[in-house]
């Protein structure tokens, strides 16, 4: 009922006096309530507003799991983790961990590793999610290629009706490419401490803010602190509207992850193939990182976080990660 009054911006007590069959007092708490929930908000402040409906082309199944899967409160002090295994996860039966037909024709895949070529072999057996860094800094030149090699352009094609559509070392829905890439480096030679956006027109990193930002990397990934002990964070962020231009289904939503998730396999390959330890984590506090970025939330936001430093190599060589 008090909603329905609000169906123009009304004062507050102009909307109590119009229901006479509850005090003003309990009408005027309701709609106290219902602003802080954000289902009412000041007029000034509504003129400011983005509809994420209208902005997604009426895409009402991406936007809703949007807006229920943001800030998720994660775990972070170790015994409240170890808690939590004990008596959510390893009280279930676990799934198998493998989809078997054993009674079919088989036909192995023993071939021999010399087979690949050996930077790509090399890179695939690297390839390992770290957590402990050593404090060397990570060269620029790795920088410069992992980030290059993973979001930079590598061709151009003609899309006929679509336009001239590029390429990327990633596939992409379309070869739309709506993953955007931003850099909280800390710890890299040859580059000033910073945050920084990846120009892909021109191959560039352009410098947003100064400053060491390790604190905030770490509170972008929900307070896991190994992130601060790397060289780097990228933060992956998706321009929907990229996508929506030629997929405006309500599965469209899906192609962001499907993007940011190749894109994360070819970061951490290329990381490891220049001797760093790489990482990924979908732990991410949305909110937090469009106040530090400057995003609406809506025509971008944040969708995935990956890193890398200098890992820390056991005796017989290995990394710790999995």
């Amino acid at each position: 009922m008090i909603l329905g009054l609000f169906d123009r911006p009304r004062e507050p007590r102009e909307v109590a006096s119009r229901l006479p069959g509850f005090g003003p007092r309990a009408v005027l708490t309701v709609i106290r309530r219902l602003r802080a929930a954000r289902f009412l908000v000041p007029e000034a402040e509504a003129r400011r507003l983005v509809s994420r409906v209208r902005a997604w082309r009426e895409n009402l199944a991406s936007a809703l799991y949007h807006a229920a899967s943001r800030d998720q409160r994660y775990l972070v002090a170790p015994g409240a983790l170890a808690d939590f295994v004990v008596k959510s996860v390893a009280i279930a039966r676990r799934p198998p961990l493998f989809k078997r037909y054993r009674v079919r024709v088989r036909r192995p895949l023993d071939v021999a590793p010399e087979d690949d070529p050996p930077t790509l072999q090399a890179a695939l057996a690297a390839r390992r999610t770290v957590r402990e860094f050593s404090r060397a800094p990570v060269a620029f030149a790795d920088l410069a290629r992992i980030i290059q090699g993973t979001w930079g352009r590598t061709g151009v094609l003609d899309g006929g009706l679509l336009g001239r559509l590029i390429t990327k070392t990633s596939p992409s829905g379309g070869s739309l490419h709506p993953i955007e890439v931003y850099v909280l480096a800390w710890r890299v030679a040859g580059l000033a401490p910073g945050l920084y956006h990846y120009d892909v027109a021109s191959n560039e990193l352009r410098q947003l803010k100064r400053g060491d930002f390790r604190r905030q990397a770490v509170r972008c990934a929900s307070g896991q602190s190994w992130v601060g002990r790397a060289g780097f964070v990228c933060v992956m962020t998706a321009v929907f509207a990229r996508t929506l231009w030629k997929y405006q289904l309500e599965n469209a939503y899906r192609i962001l992850w499907l993007d940011a998730g190749h894109l994360a396999q070819t970061f951490c390959l290329l990381a490891a193939s220049r001797g760093l330890g790489p990482f990924t984590t979908g732990a991410l506090q949305e909110s937090y990182i469009e106040r530090l970025l400057g995003l609406d939330g809506i025509r971008e936001f944040p969708v995935y976080l990956c890193g890398a430093g200098p890992a820390i190599t056991r005796r017989n060589g290995s990394g710790p990660g999995a």
